[in-house]
Parts: C-alpha cells; sequence; structure tokens
C-alpha cells in the first residue's frame, strides 16, 4: 500500500516486460504481501538478520490509520504494517481501522495477520466469480479504489485484494527492485504460500487465487505465509519465527 512510484528508463521498462511476475490465467498477479506487526515494526529486526535491506521511508496511509515499512523486489514487494494513532482516521473507515488492530493481535484474536495484494495484468473489469467489494482512502490517486476480494465482515481469512493501476506499475518497481541489495542475493519473489490453521475453512476467493495459480493453501497449526524467491535455486530457507509468521526460501 505504497504511494505511486516515479517513471524510470526504457531500458528498465524492457527489462520488466521480459521478466515478469508470479502470473495467474485469470489475468491477475501477485503485486505484494503485507503482515500485520506492531507499531513502528520491530519486527523489522528479524528480516534485517535474515538477510533483507529494507526501505527507509515509512508509508503513511492517510485516511486509513496505517503506516508501514516495506522491503522491494524486482517483481513485488513485503510490507510490515501497523496501526498507527498518528495517521488519521476517515469518517467510515473506524471498522476497518479496528480490522488492522485485531489483525495486528492475531496470536490472541484469531484473525490472520497477513494480506496479499494483487494486480490485473490486462486492463479489465470482468467480474470475478465471487461478490466483491470496494473503498478508497486519502493517500490513493484520486478516483482510484482498492477492490477487496475478502468478505467485508469475514474476521478469519486474509486480506485479498486487487491494487489500483495507478499503484502497479510494475516497470517502476522493477526499477526500484534493482537498487536494493539483499544479503542473501535475492531479487524476484516466485511463490507464496498461505498455511492456516486446521480449523480455518478457507473462503471462495481463496480457493479460487490458488486455481488460478497466484498463491498455493496449506493448513497448519496457525497462520504462516512462506516466500519464495528466484525459484529457491540455493535450495536454503529461514524461519522467522516468532517474530514474524514467516518463512522464506531462496
Amino acid at each position: 500500500m505504497r504511494k505511486a512510484l516515479n517513471l524510470v528508463s526504457l531500458a528498465v521498462i524492457l527489462l520488466a516486460a521480459c521478466a515478469g511476475p508470479v502470473k495467474a490465467q485469470s489475468g491477475i498477479e501477485l503485486d505484494h504481501v503485507w503482515i500485520m506487526v506492531s507499531r513502528n515494526a520491530p519486527e523489522r529486526a528479524a528480516l534485517e538478520r535474515g538477510g533483507f535491506e529494507i526501505a527507509k521511508d515509512v508509508n503513511r496511509h492517510d485516511g486509513q490509520g496505517t503506516a508501514s515499512i516495506s522491503v522491494e523486489f524486482e517483481n513485488a514487494y513485503l510490507e510490515l504494517m501497523w496501526p498507527d494513532e498518528t495517521v488519521s482516521i476517515a469518517p467510515g473507515r473506524e471498522r476497518a481501522a479496528e480490522k488492522s488492530r485485531q489483525r495486528m493481535l492475531w496470536r490472541s484474536s484469531g484473525w490472520c495477520p497477513v494480506g496479499v495484494g494483487l494486480r490485473r495484468t490486462t486492463p479489465s473489469n470482468e467480474a470475478l466469480p465471487f461478490p466483491t467489494w470496494s473503498w478508497t482512502a486519502e493517500w490513493m490517486p484520486k478516483g482510484s479504489e482498492m477492490v477487496m476480494l475478502t468478505p467485508r465482515e469475514d474476521t478469519r481469512s486474509p486480506a485479498l485484494f486487487i491494487e489500483p493501476p495507478a499503484l502497479t506499475n510494475t516497470a517502476e518497481q522493477a526499477a526500484l527492485g534493482s537498487r536494493f541489495h539483499h544479503a542473501i542475493g535475492v531479487h524476484r519473489l516466485t511463490a507464496v504460500r498461505l498455511v492456516s490453521p486446521k480449523t480455518y475453512q478457507p473462503i471462495e476467493p481463496l480457493t479460487y487465487l490458488q486455481k488460478q495459480g497466484v498463491l498455493d493453501v496449506r493448513q497448519g497449526d496457525e497462520w504462516l505465509v512462506e516466500l519464495t524467491f528466484d525459484g529457491a535455486k540455493k535450495k536454503e530457507s529461514k524461519d522467522l519465527r516468532p517474530d514474524l509468521p514467516l518463512v522464506i526460501r531462496y
């Protein structure tokens, strides 16, 4: 949930076109993954120990009541997000702010702390085979909306959403990601697996995304996200629990 980036050179645009991100058959692909964390994200230390370079800027989501930091890759990014009382909450968005707080308290609340952001690969408004709803906020480009796949009152599922086109320029992401040099040498996010508690019944949008090849869904003991980079060609992995519900493979 970052603000739009600046334009980049033609060389980077061509690079991005030749090396696409995690794709789905439906014209939807992965844009980013976020994890809800404590205020100011002290959990960032786990990412740094894991070999990631974190962007210096803090993103403030005005009207939404949250802030975040990010780890950038050439085709996607990982975001640590938290409820922040210094960021405004727009009238009518109080329920959304409470959802963020409950996601932050996932170990006791039972809510999922993970969000999966998607983007359209083509400029299409084709309807999905399940109901969706939309919202907007001050920090988004004027006239843009976030399309939510997770039902409005669902308190257990991951947040699944399609980003507005103004925030999903793949060439700009490639340029941004290329400026970061992660100690473990990763460049591209190539697979996402979401592990849910055994008592959780996946919702239709989650099953749909799995069938379309956007992500994989498995059952386990508790909420966990597994991110694979560069096809796991080094055959190495790191478990960042208990600080973060995150396992990385590279």
